[in-house]
């Protein structure tokens, strides 16, 4: 599911769990009471099993009030213990080097956090546990409401125990970076009547099949997220109660080769996500009723109809994802009823034609892929995207769309474009003057092409360009120093396999000259 989708559901949650800290203070020593002595050391002992770099937790100090701790949130009336925010500050797994140079807490969780009577949030996640497993007692902590201890390198059978934890609102398990996780059986969850949000993503549920039947007992679940967790799904089950459900995650399970049934009955979904499942065939029709989606993700599955015109007709969507299917056909001009549609990606299909001109009218998108598609001339293509959303649009990608002709002036008029994506095609002609009006430009990959003339000094304009991919062209001429004197910001410059010639200092970076 997209950033900008989680953001309403996520932060009503959030609302929902602060209600009763709102007299709380966080890590600022305004608490007009001091902590309980015995929370303190209670924490120090915790402190005690833990390895951490030596600025993490450098405040927990046994001569000091423990609510002005890093991390330690306190009731300001009481001083007990309420809050532990410990996650660390990698929050992006696809980062290499984050997971591999940033600091993280460690150890084992010592169970003195029994004494933290009145403890209802705790946040372990992004951490490094070295693969112990989640102890016992935390299922002991009964006045959690929040537990987060995603991606922190716990292993082995989740324990039943959490399912004493009865107050909680918010649970997150999921390890997709290192998967170790597993769990056997979901009946415990059936226990948690107040939980709106599950993340197990990347647990191996493969021996527990009664999820479904114990989640769909929750009255209270707005948010399941069970990505990559090896599910076995029937294709029909009756008595399904997810009344309450708004965002359902199952993608990467190997549900192939037919969409369940079950599913077309979950109408008051606001966001879907069922990428990588194995799909095939048309886009079943079974989901034209789920109109309140306002996330829908069908991406890396096989399907290979048209792109159905009820889809069309969802105008409360605002992030589709039909990417890395064998969709074919054109797009319908019916594209312009999906009037709240922020993010769109038709990426590596076999659609072909013109770009709609109705998608002009699309004035909330900000993001669009079609990479991979067939559209033919590319003056039609920015004809086609004239109007509102060439004032809102961020992101523009059209790698290998085969595309031809030279641009005309209607490339300048996207204001806010920050990445547009032309490489691989068959473009020629000169890089147009009309190009130094994309002031909002930071990355701009004409990779392999037929560009040809010299490069204009107007790209000069694009101050706050970081990225420029001209490689595998026709260019030619002298390009100095000045070509590129106010773009500041500039980091990487790919220019080799053209005919340009380099008159800059041996100091001045970034370059890839030609040969």
């Amino acid at each position: 599911m997209k950033e900008h989708m989680r953001g309403p559901v996520v932060g009503l949650l959030w609302w929902i769990l602060a209600i009763p800290s709102l007299h709380f203070s966080f890590c600022n020593g305004n608490s007009t009471v001091s902590c309980i002595a015995k929370e303190r050391q209670a924490l120090l002992r915790f402190k005690d099993d833990l390895t951490h770099p030596s600025s993490w937790l450098s405040s927990w100090s046994s001569n000091d009030d423990c609510c002005s701790w890093d991390g330690v949130v306190c009731d300001n009336f009481s001083g007990h213990v309420r809050e532990l925010h410990l996650q660390g500050s990698c929050t992006d797994y696809s980062d290499l080097m984050c997971n591999d140079y940033i600091p993280k807490l460690g150890g084992k969780l010592n169970p003195s956090l029994l004494n933290l009577k009145h403890l209802n949030y705790l946040n372990l996640s992004y951490n490094d546990f070295g693969r112990i497993k989640i102890p016992n007692f935390i299922g002991s902590l009964r006045s959690l409401r929040y537990l987060d201890l995603s991606e922190a390198n716990f292993s082995g059978v989740i324990p039943q125990t959490l399912g004493n934890l009865t107050s909680l609102h918010y649970l997150d398990l999921r390890h997709c970076y290192r998967i170790s996780l597993s769990l056997e059986n979901f009946q415990w969850i059936s226990g948690l009547l107040l939980l709106q949000h599950l993340d197990l993503s990347c647990v191996d549920l493969s021996q527990s099949s009664n999820w479904l039947q114990m989640t769909s007992m929750l009255p209270s679940l707005v948010e399941l997220h069970l990505r990559r967790c090896q599910l076995d799904l029937p294709f029909s089950l009756p008595g399904l109660n997810f009344t309450s459900l708004a965002v359902l995650d199952l993608s990467a399970n190997n549900i192939k080769p037919l969409m369940p049934n079950w599913l077309f009955g979950l109408t008051g979904l606001d966001s879907l996500g069922l990428r990588s499942c194995d799909f095939s065939g048309p886009i079943p029709n079974g989901l034209q009723n789920m109109t309140s989606l306002q996330d829908l993700d069908l991406s890396g599955n096989n399907f290979n109809s048209t792109i159905p015109i009820w889809l069309y007709n969802f105008k409360g969507l605002k992030s589709l994802d039909l990417g890395w299917n064998d969709l074919q056909g054109p797009i319908s001009g019916d594209i312009g009823n999906m009037t709240s549609i922020i993010h769109i990606d038709l990426s590596y299909n076999k659609i072909e034609g013109r770009i709609p001109r109705s998608m002009g009218g699309l004035c909330n998108t900000k993001f669009i892929d079609f990479s991979d598609n067939k559209f033919g001339d590319i003056s039609d293509v920015f004809r086609s995207l004239t109007g509102c959303i060439s004032d809102t649009l961020e992101t523009l990608s059209l790698i290998g769309c085969q595309l031809y002709g030279s641009f005309d002036d209607n490339l300048g008029q996207f204001k806010n474009l920050q990445e547009l994506h032309l490489s691989v095609n068959s473009i020629v002609g000169p890089l147009p003057w009309s190009i130094g009006r994309l002031s909002s430009l930071k990355s701009l990959y004409l990779t392999d092409n037929q560009l040809n003339g010299t490069i204009p000094e107007i790209l000069g304009n694009l101050t706050k360009l970081e990225e420029l991919y001209i490689d595998y062209n026709l260019l030619e001429g002298i390009v100095s120093e000045t070509h590129f004197a106010n773009l500041k910001n500039l980091k990487i410059l790919g220019a080799s396999d053209n005919s340009l010639i380099f008159k800059v200092s041996p100091k001045w970076i970034p370059i890839t000259p030609s040969e």
